[in-house]
């Protein structure tokens, strides 16, 4: 049952590609930034968070991704750790990874559209019926669902 409403909730996603995904990527990506940068430049948590006016504790959770910094804060820590705004956001990569996954999605799509309109299909010489190529088309819109989400977690 359990896999039976994850082919339906994947195939109900098919025709969004989430913006929720991006936004938490971003959000991780922000995590893992701000960490590497503040190491980078030899602050601790409680120095940046000094230079930041904010305390330690708002700094560890930025680095944790359990909070985001407003903009104001987050212009003041791109100057103080000497990056610019879109690496510490990750824009560049998380326009990267909406492409990547627009491609497959378009490639995937118009095969299956093919194969939809594809009359007297055959399998080892046997016709496919009907409800056989619909199977085949949902089983290549769960996985590229999956592929799309698989490419979330690389990047």
């Amino acid at each position: 049952m359990l896999q039976k409403a994850v082919i339906i909730l994947s195939v109900a996603t098919w025709h969004d590609i989430p913006i929720f995904e991006e936004v938490l990527q971003i959000k991780h990506n922000l995590a893992k930034k701000l960490k590497e940068l503040r190491k980078k430049s030899g602050l601790t948590q409680a120095q940046l968070a000094d230079k930041l006016e904010i305390s330690a504790s708002a700094v560890g959770m930025y680095e944790q991704g359990r909070r985001e910094p407003d903009n104001k804060t987050l212009s003041k820590i791109c100057r103080i750790l000497d990056a610019s705004g879109n690496y510490v956001l990750d824009l560049n990569s998380a326009e990267e990874m909406h492409n990547q996954k627009a491609d497959i999605y378009n490639i995937i799509s118009d095969f299956i559209k093919n194969l939809e309109n594809e009359e007297n299909l055959t399998f080892n010489g046997e016709p496919i019926d009907p409800n056989e190529k619909r199977k085949i088309t949902s089983a290549l819109k769960v996985a590229t669902a999956v592929t799309l989400s698989d490419i979330d977690k690389t990047l």
